[in-house]
């Protein structure tokens, strides 16, 4: 009576940790999954920003264009006050005409401010116009790190770990293959004193 007694607890027990292996199993594969999930997600993070910062750079760009240009002003000005009547028509809300103009009115900047552009790939990813880069510091193309960014984004679906920010601006300066230079950082020649 006893050993059935023993071998019922042994039974449960083990039945048990059979339930806790698998429930474990489960949870280090949603883990992975996860895992795999968030990488992805820093690519598109990074991608997100880096649209943002254009666009920014570029009504920036627009509004100094339009300061200069007083047709293009006017052309800004009418688009916003046009937006407005329309917004303030179709929503019959004062407030949503006002958001319609000033919406309209940052697309003309943006408009107005759009270039090719380039890319300071270093600790931090400073986005400018392609022809007024500074001649410090590595520029790429936007377009060239925008598919290097995709390209990480592939491995990363494929279950490979990027890193912090600063590992995947250094896996992106070593991606040779997608990567277009539009200028390169300028080594400056020691004087040793000696006449050449």
């Amino acid at each position: 009576m006893l050993d059935n007694k023993w071998a019922k607890i042994v039974a449960d027990l083990r039945d048990e940790l059979t339930y806790i292996e698998s429930s474990c199993q489960g949870i280090v594969r949603r883990f992975e999954v996860l895992q795999v999930e968030a990488e992805s997600l820093k690519m598109d993070f990074l991608e997100y920003s880096l649209e943002k910062e254009r666009e920014a750079a570029a009504c920036r760009r627009g509004l100094t264009l339009l300061i200069r240009d007083r047709k293009k002003m006017g052309a800004g000005l009418a688009v916003t006050v046009v937006n407005s009547i329309l917004g303030g028509l179709i929503a019959k809300d004062e407030y949503a005409a006002l958001g319609a103009g000033l919406s309209g009115f940052n697309s003309v900047l943006q408009g107005f401010g759009e270039t090719r552009w380039a890319v300071l790939l270093d600790k931090e990813l400073v986005i400018a116009p392609y022809n007024a880069i500074p001649a410090k510091g590595t520029w790429i193309t936007l377009e060239s790190l925008i598919a290097a960014i995709h390209d990480l984004k592939t491995e990363a679906l494929q279950g490979k770990r990027l890193g912090t920010l600063d590992n995947i601006i250094q896996r992106l300066q070593q991606s040779k293959g997608k990567i277009i230079y539009v200028a390169l950082p300028i080594e400056v020649e020691q004087d040793d004193g000696l006449p050449s």
